[in-house]
């Protein structure tokens, strides 16, 4: 995923995207999301935020893969966050889609 200040956050999974992302921004087009093979993705708002409650979005594949996408997002990228294991430092992360591109 990115966001519209570019910072890149790397995921375990669509679930794990999901509950880290409010639906406000969800609504608000601020990010771009796809996997690691550029399938792209977007947020898909189920219930908008209310004065009284938080909404619910969720995030589904969307388009066509894009091989290019996912370096895209790291080249683009300003900051950079992920708690995955081997993928703590944007070098990591373009170090892999390298080495997967290969």
């Amino acid at each position: 995923m990115i966001d519209r200040d570019n910072t890149v956050g790397i995921y375990d999974s669509v679930a794990d995207a999901e509950s880290h992302l409010e639906t406000i921004d969800i609504e608000g087009g601020e990010y771009e999301f796809c996997d690691e093979t550029g399938q792209p993705y977007v947020g898909d708002v189920l219930e908008p935020v209310g004065k009284f409650r938080s909404g619910k979005f969720r995030i589904v594949p969307r388009g066509t893969r894009d091989p290019s996408l996912p370096a895209s997002f790291l080249l683009r990228a300003a900051d950079y966050h992920s708690s995955l294991p081997g993928l703590k430092t944007l070098e990591d992360a373009r170090a892999r889609l390298t080495a997967q591109t290969i």
